[in-house]
């Protein structure tokens, strides 16, 4: 049974990483994703799959802190909704507003320069974030439900 929630997460964060894939056209957001390696790619991968995992964890507490361990009810499946979209936008600006911080005094990355402003492009960031995970969320719920409903 873990497989298969495993194999959902990881779908998951395929389809995001996937669909946040065109803003790194975007320089300044390139930048972001020039460690721990020297290729794209693999940093893309790693960075983007390990903020995919902590927003995977959140979802988990937000559940059992909503719901506990007992049935869902409606009234804790919009708490639950709630929850999870709030977290969608949270997490990616707490860790946009760490990175505006920490990285150009570390003189890692430089958000104004030429082209797109970083924190123009950030932002932007993270409302698709925001975005693309809530709905992933909602139609990944929508249909475990049908899936599960009786025949």
């Amino acid at each position: 049974m873990v497989l298969a929630e495993l194999g959902v997460v990881a779908g998951f964060a395929v389809i995001v990483l996937l669909f946040w894939s065109p803003l790194l056209a975007i320089t300044c957001l390139r930048e972001l994703f020039r460690w721990p390696t020297s290729w794209l790619v693999v940093n893309y991968l790693f960075i983007g799959g390990g903020i995919i995992a902590v927003q995977s964890l959140s979802y988990f507490a937000i559940m059992l802190l909503t719901a506990g361990t007992g049935t869902v009810t409606g009234s804790d499946a919009v708490g639950i909704v709630g929850g999870v979209i709030i977290s969608n936008l949270f997490l990616p600006a707490a860790i946009s507003l760490a990175a505006i911080r920490i990285l150009p005094k570390r003189s890692y990355w430089t958000p104004t320069g030429d082209g797109f402003n970083g924190h123009i492009a950030l932002g932007i960031g993270v409302i698709w974030y925001g975005v693309l995970t809530s709905v992933g969320f909602v139609l990944i719920g929508l249909a475990l439900m049908f899936a599960n409903l009786p025949m």
